[in-house]
């Protein structure tokens, strides 16, 4: 059976060789966002017309699975919506893997001011703040993750530096470190169940990182607020998780990046489809979370 291997990562990850690698290895045809830019406007930066440069890899590659061939998709691939959409409607017999690129942000930012070509810290750092972890609801027969740093990460110590930092804002008393633990003690009178325990503990973690006096748009507030700040806790988390099958990666990461959802359901329509997409057992201890969250003030 022929393979269709999504490939996703920040820029600078290295993504792109292990997409090679792959391609190599798998006898694939490899398919790269920035080869349609180089081709269509001569500069693979260009981020005008991204509309049709994804209508045009998306051509190629299911032409090309439809012809019996093995793909491999070389680009950010952040959204978990697109990721889906675009299997949806693939209907295509093939084996379907995504394989996530593990970088530290920091890094990221490192190789790409290296490189000849870059892209925008400003840019990296938006993707930072919306990526999603790939989960088999998307659609996947197999997801990867792989690490591509030598980093050693001591979650302890960590903890022991959110500790320090305090939230400044009106929903929280307690510093990012302290309310973490908090809530990781509230979720232990509820649930023993361990990937629900160790989310609790590092739902918050990317507050580090997203911490700003500022608005959506960038005006001054009093308050401090932490926008995305879901997505970068669950991708930091990875690093502290790496040691765990990815199975438990992927479904603590998962009560991470969705543990802001329930504040946005308040039609029984809205909570119903979390719920089919989710699945129920997940979606109950996710609004456990939600609970031990907003009493850990």
């Amino acid at each position: 059976m022929n393979q269709f291997i999504m490939i996703t990562g920040l820029p600078g990850s290295g993504k792109s060789t292990i997409a090679k690698e792959l391609a190599k290895a798998r006898n694939a045809v490899l398919h790269s966002s920035d080869d349609v830019r180089q081709e269509l406007f001569g500069d693979a930066n260009n981020q005008e017309m991204n509309d049709l440069v994804f209508r045009e890899l998306n051509t190629r590659i299911l032409s090309d699975l439809k012809d019996g061939k093995s793909v491999v998709y070389d680009a950010t691939n952040l959204n978990y919506k697109k990721r889906k959409a675009f299997l949806d409607r693939m209907k295509i017999e093939c084996r379907k893997e995504c394989v996530l690129v593990a970088t530290p942000y920091e890094i990221c930012l490192e190789r790409n001011n290296g490189r000849e070509r870059k892209v925008p810290d400003d840019v990296i750092e938006k993707m930072y703040r919306s990526i999603f972890i790939p989960q088999y609801y998307e659609g996947w027969d197999h997801i990867d993750i792989v690490f591509n740093d030598t980093g050693v990460y001591n979650l302890d110590e960590f903890i022991k530096e959110l500790i320090s930092i305090e939230q400044h804002n009106q929903h929280h008393t307690l510093t990012i470190g302290k309310h973490c633990e908090k809530c990781m003690e509230n979720i232990k009178e509820q649930s023993t169940e361990e990937s629900l325990v160790t989310a609790a503990l590092l739902h918050d973690i990317g507050k580090k990182f997203t911490k700003a006096f500022s608005d959506l748009k960038g005006n001054p507030t009093s308050e401090a607020h932490y926008y995305g700040h879901q997505h970068v806790s669950a991708y930091l988390s990875l690093f502290y998780l790496r040691h765990l099958p990815i199975e438990k990666v992927l479904e603590i990461t998962n009560y991470i990046q969705w543990h802001m959802r329930p504040f946005d359901l308040h039609s029984g329509k809205s909570k119903l489809k979390a719920t089919r997409l989710l699945g129920k057992d997940f979606y109950d201890n996710l609004l456990l979370l939600h609970e031990a969250d907003t009493k850990a003030k």
